[in-house]
């Protein structure tokens, strides 16, 4: 399945590599988009692609704070048709659940899960699979937008406990302090936005449920037609499970409520379940070797090896090499 999203994800690109010292249009070339998506912001254009496009801006211009720059230029209205969604939602919860069910509307490149843990709320940023496994700068711009749209749906009153980053912490902080103006933690297992459970009970002050019924009618419409392949579901359901321990065909099949043989079928396309287990394992352990400080036996935990020299053994089989090696030339 092709990431895409609405090139409405690069508003701002250019006047802020322009002052950086980039030519947005050389760059856009660069990374194999068209030009157009700097001035029309419905093209949908490649997730992986945009996630480049931040990523060597950033390293061009060792601006560590790119993405969190280009987020302070957008407004809801970027959302498109997203933002119709959740602005006549009653309560800040029923937002949160219409962006966790429509964000694909707008960027197929991350996914959200909402999860409620005794009195907290978090809001989790997934990366669908994709080639591009370095997302630090497009990970911090749609956590940093998220933010800013629920601060304005609930004008200016809700405010996160913290924010958590999987990625190492950069050198410099001033732009993630203001920002977020919360707690900004790094080496954290995932990325989430973290809150108390009560405050998603805040009143969306302008809200208009009429209205929000008929664009919510046009909105299941469309994605009726992007309806998620069974591939994605199941990707999605192995990262859960990984750290756990528990991610076999038959524990993801009783996830998606079918057995193995349907579920080995249905993905028969991509190669089988089994193969679809260890390219979510590799584009993790990719992910976690590429942008965090955590150690080999850390890493081990979160693939559900039993030991880190389990882990190695199966790191060479995949990538030809050691994990040590390997972390060492892409770091380079």
């Amino acid at each position: 399945m092709p990431l895409l999203t609405r090139s409405a994800t690069l508003t701002g690109y250019g006047p802020l590599a322009l002052s950086v010292g980039l030519d947005p249009a050389a760059m856009l070339k660069e990374a194999k988009l068209p030009i157009g998506a700097l001035s029309d912001p419905d093209l949908p254009i490649s997730g992986d692609a945009v996630m480049w496009l931040l990523e060597e801006s950033a390293r061009r211009t060792d601006c560590v704070d790119f993405g969190l720059r280009l987020a302070e230029t957008r407004s809801v209205a970027n959302l498109g048709d997203l933002a119709l969604l959740i602005r006549d939602e009653p309560t800040l919860r029923a937002a949160v659940q219409s962006i966790v069910r429509y964000s694909r509307l707008h960027n197929n490149a991350f996914r959200l899960i909402l999860e409620e843990v005794d009195d907290l709320g978090l809001l989790h940023l997934v990366p669908r699979a994709g080639g591009w496994t370095n997302r630090r700068q497009g990970t911090e711009m749609a956590m940093a937008i998220v933010l800013r749209t629920l601060r304005h749906l609930t004008h200016g009153s809700f405010r996160p406990t913290a924010v958590n980053f999987s990625h190492a912490d950069p050198s410099k902080l001033e732009t993630h302090r203001r920002v977020f103006a919360c707690a900004v933690l790094f080496q954290q297992d995932g990325d989430a936005l973290v809150c108390r459970s009560k405050d998603l009970d805040i009143p969306v002050p302008a809200a208009d449920p009429d209205i929000g019924h008929q664009v919510k009618r046009r909105a299941e419409a469309q994605l009726g037609s992007l309806a998620e392949a069974t591939d994605e579901q199941a990707r999605d359901i192995a990262r859960r499970l990984l750290p756990t321990g528990r991610c076999s065909v038959g524990n993801i099949a009783k996830h998606l409520g079918c057995d193995r043989r349907t579920l080995h079928r249905r993905l028969v396309a991509s190669g089988g379940a089994n193969k679809m287990i260890a390219g979510v394992r590799a584009d993790l352990a990719a992910s976690y070797l590429t942008s965090g400080r955590k150690t080999f036996y850390e890493v081990s935990e979160l693939l559900g090896f039993s030991s880190a020299s389990a882990f190695s053994r199966w790191f060479h089989r995949q990538f030809g090499e050691s994990p040590s090696a390997w972390r060492k030339r892409h770091r380079a």
